[in-house]
């Protein structure tokens, strides 16, 4: 059962759309996830996500960076190569999909 919030807990609708409107977004997520724990060029991204457009990766690699959660490093080789890691803050939403996906997989 659900426990009752306060307008003052960290739960509270407001703070809940917000953070569910930085992750939820499909590409943005799948991007989290196929992140993981690596470093990826945009094009190995992109083979990773073949149903997402390379222009959706796009806008979500840029959302991602604004939000703190992806960050865009540039090799200068030779050759230079630009990679996306995730942050931090990025890395700590793994588990909290990976709860989300367990859920919807037995209780949803």
């Amino acid at each position: 059962m659900l426990r009752q919030h306060s307008a003052d807990d960290r739960l509270d609708a407001t703070h809940l759309r917000a953070a569910l409107e930085r992750i939820v977004r499909h590409p943005s997520t799948a991007i989290v996830c196929a992140l993981g724990d690596r470093s990826l060029r945009f094009r190995e991204l992109a083979d990773e996500l073949p149903s997402v457009t390379p222009d959706a990766i796009n806008i979500s690699l840029r959302e991602l960076d604004r939000d703190g959660l992806v960050a865009r490093r540039v090799d200068p080789g030779p050759p230079l190569r630009v990679l996306y890691e995730l942050t931090q803050a990025g890395a700590k939403l793994l588990p909290a999909i990976g709860a989300l996906v367990d859920w919807t997989e037995t209780d949803a």
